[in-house]
């Protein structure tokens, strides 16, 4: 255990993805609840910049853009790749007293190095996909094993000596947004006492996709359940291609793409239940307290599952061989397990969190 001020200058290092990074939302809770007087600032990918503003007792965000200083050093221009990183730099420089690197990659190790903080608590050597990344860290969690992604990550405020009992996600989306999903779906004839069923067909990885046929066919099925509004969640990039395909089935489901990840939140909290494979969104809607049906591919439910009561998910075996582990299957490009997964399955666990919902 290592001492800390009263009033710390905290640094939570977790870049990304949208699903890792929810799970750093108790992380934030409980050294809050800790030490009220913290000062906490979120180091996150800029794509994600308005992922940490949903927590409260988030001070500041800094952004750090990994992937486009990578894309331009290759197209050349190193000079502009590197005014990115100095910029990044000079931001976070001798700025704060703790980092917690809740990452465990040697991209979020440098950037809590790059701090210059004395104290800098990560994740153990084991628990980190790239090990190197620990060598940046002056202490780390104790080796957690194969746990949950929550679990793990308050394992860090264990070198504190901060309690982690009951995390809490502390999801708050703004008044702004919780306007703009009212409107968008009074759009679509749906009032606030209707009950919404959304369905999130995107991922960010290939293998974790349901095929976006049979999400169309859940969601005509859905739409014909008395009572039920079925919503189709898409991006703001795919949108147009999504609502063409929705206008061929009967009763077309509405079709929304939120704008940011504030208005993602806002709608998902707005749901009755969710159905997603293993993304953002999925991970979002549980941390906001909402049903969820999970369908899981090539990732393990032992690490990854929404947190919390009220949640399906359906796993099957991997016929491909492939043994559930820290990180998910990236080499199977079109899993079995997720094809095995059937639309009647699903509905049916649907049509359940519904019921439950209103029992």
């Amino acid at each position: 255990m290592v001492t800390v001020p009263p009033a710390p200058r905290v640094a939570l290092v977790k870049l990304g993805a949208l699903g890792d990074a929810v799970y750093a939302f108790p992380v934030v809770s409980a050294l809050k609840a800790w030490r009220p007087q913290a000062r906490i600032t979120w180091i996150i990918e800029a794509r994600l910049h308005d992922l940490p503003r949903l927590h409260p007792a988030v001070d500041e965000v800094v952004t750090i853009d990994t992937r486009g200083w990578r894309r331009v050093a290759r197209s050349g221009e190193w000079a502009t790749a590197w005014r990115g990183f100095a910029g990044y730099y000079r931001s976070v420089s001798g700025r704060f007293d703790v980092v917690l690197d809740v990452q465990g990659l040697l991209k979020s190790g440098i950037a809590g190095w790059l701090t210059g903080a004395p104290l800098r608590i990560g994740l153990s050597p084991e628990d980190c996909r790239e090990p190197l990344s620990a060598r940046f860290m002056t202490h780390h969690a104790t080796p957690a094993g194969r746990v949950h992604a929550l679990t793990r990550n308050l394992g860090l405020l264990g070198v504190l000596g901060a309690p982690t009992e009951s995390p809490r996600f502390d999801v708050v989306p703004a008044p702004s947004d919780e306007t703009w999903v009212a409107e968008r779906l009074a759009v679509h004839g749906i009032g606030r006492g209707d009950q919404v069923a959304a369905i999130h067909p995107g991922a960010g990885h290939r293998a974790k996709r349901w095929e976006f046929g049979r999400f169309l066919a859940l969601a005509e099925r859905l739409g014909r359940v008395p009572g039920v509004h079925a919503v189709l969640v898409a991006g703001p990039e795919d949108r147009a291609a999504v609502e063409e395909a929705a206008a061929r089935i009967a009763p077309a489901p509405a079709v929304i793409a939120p704008p940011g990840l504030g208005a993602l939140a806002a709608l998902l909290r707005r749901c009755r239940v969710v159905v997603a494979g293993d993304t953002g969104p999925l991970h979002l809607a549980a941390a906001l307290g909402v049903r969820t049906v999970a369908l899981y591919g090539p990732s393990d439910p032992v690490l990854a599952a929404p947190v919390g009561t009220g949640h399906r998910v359906i796993k099957h075996p991997c016929a491909c061989g492939w043994t559930p582990g820290p990180f998910f299957n990236r080499r199977c490009v079109d899993p079995p397990c997720m094809a095995a997964i059937g639309i009647d399955e699903v509905l049916e666990m649907a049509e359940g969190q519904l019921m439950a919902h209103s029992s």
